[in-house]
């Protein structure tokens, strides 16, 4: 029953995420009725996009049925438990050996995204070196955690309340992974220096002044040596916060566009979105462990032939992912795109929206950013609501 339901599962996530990519496709060959200071090239920088998008996404899905077909997981632990003692270590290798084996996959559209089409419409400065860096980085983090996630599993497995307590080690897990991502893991790929003194910084200076906030940390990445992309985000959570603005984007805003820019960042933390964002996280993963707690008891394991903690694992993971596709991504994206309003009508609030909206619209117009997406693909993959409702909704408020 569970490999039908698989298949199943597995048929119609394929054929609606393809679904979702051919929809947003028609979509931008027939929406002409925006402006932009380069229409034509912004379609067409979309559609490249969208190409490797749909081949990240059938790759995954023709991977996740090679895995099953041939029992890979299986094949894998059994050699494992042959060659080491120690189950908990051959638990951990069997993580990142499907680690290993999902970054080989995403590694050629890896390169076509920088090489073919971020550089070809002239914003990617990556060199080979540095992609290459990059992607060994990236290797090395996601071998550590599904190592340390699977064998966390096989030690917890043991007891029979394994679903809380593997909850609990999880959201152990990512509360000190966001503590330090600004400290540990975004020096990785970018130098941060304070934000040097200057018009800029005491702008900064008194609007934080002005809300009575403390400035517990404003740095700029560098990152003008890997993109020209603009952008600026909040890292961490609690003291361990930093507010990051590229460099991209103070050479291409004006100190006041600067400053909206900072109070969007501010609305974030003000709001305590990465808390709720967290909260709604830890929900579904819980709903998700209670799910595979549910698979296990319901013979899940024994239809793929699962003989052990880790395999289970995999094959469940496999499973719920999908239907996390399927049904918590537009909840999860909906949310994030509500946030992100907030956000936008608290620097409006304190700064006014046209500076907002001004911001808004040359970060867009440099990002090749102006293009609105269908309905469903906006519901399924989009973190942030189309740039022209954000500029409108905060003309409404103005």
């Amino acid at each position: 029953m569970w490999r039908v339901l698989f298949w199943l599962l597995w048929g119609s996530a394929a054929v609606w995420e393809s679904l979702l990519h051919l929809l947003e496709w028609r979509y931008l060959k027939g929406k002409t009725d925006l402006p932009s200071y380069d229409w034509n090239r912004s379609v067409a920088y979309a559609k490249e996009r969208l190409k490797v998008s749909l081949g990240e996404t059938l790759t995954n899905y023709a991977l996740y049925a090679l895995i099953v077909m041939w029992g890979v997981p299986t094949l894998i632990d059994e050699y494992l438990m042959l060659k080491i003692r120690a189950p908990l270590l051959a638990s951990g290798l069997l993580g990142a050996s499907m680690a290993l084996l999902f970054w080989i996959c995403s590694l050629p559209w890896s390169w076509i995204k920088v090489f073919d089409v971020e550089r070809t419409f002239g914003f990617s400065r990556v060199t080979k070196k540095t992609f290459f860096r990059d992607q060994a980085i990236k290797l090395i983090l996601m071998s550590l955690v599904s190592f340390g996630g699977l064998g966390c599993f096989a030690l917890l497995f043991k007891s029979p309340l394994w679903p809380l307590f593997f909850a609990i080690a999880l959201i152990l897990f990512e509360k000190v992974a966001m503590f330090i991502l600004p400290f540990v893991i975004i020096p990785l790929f970018f130098k941060l220096t304070p934000l040097a003194q200057g018009e800029v910084a005491e702008k900064l200076e008194n609007f934080l002044a002005e809300i009575g906030l403390k400035n517990s940390g404003i740095y700029v990445a560098d990152a003008s040596k890997r993109t020209l992309h603009s952008n600026a985000f909040v890292s961490g959570l609690g003291k361990a916060k930093k507010i990051v603005l590229f460099d991209t984007l103070l050479s291409s805003l004006t100190p006041d566009e600067v400053c909206a820019v900072f109070g969007h960042e501010l609305g974030h933390w003000i709001s305590r979105h990465a808390i709720k964002r967290m909260g709604l996280l830890w929900t579904a993963q819980i709903i998700l462990i209670l799910l595979a707690y549910i698979m296990f008891n319901a013979g899940f394991g024994q239809s793929f032939h699962a003989q052990s903690p880790q395999t289970f694992a995999v094959y469940a993971f496999l499973f719920l992912n999908m239907l996390v596709t399927l049904f918590f991504q537009p909840l999860i994206l909906s949310v994030s795109r509500r946030q992100e309003l907030e956000a936008d009508f608290f620097a409006a609030s304190r700064l006014g929206g046209h500076q907002m909206a001004q911001a808004l619209s040359k970060i867009s117009t440099s990002n090749l950013g102006w293009l609105p997406s269908h309905p469903l693909y906006e519901m399924w993959y989009l973190t942030h609501p189309p740039i022209y409702e954000r500029i409108k909704a905060l003309k409404d408020i103005s």
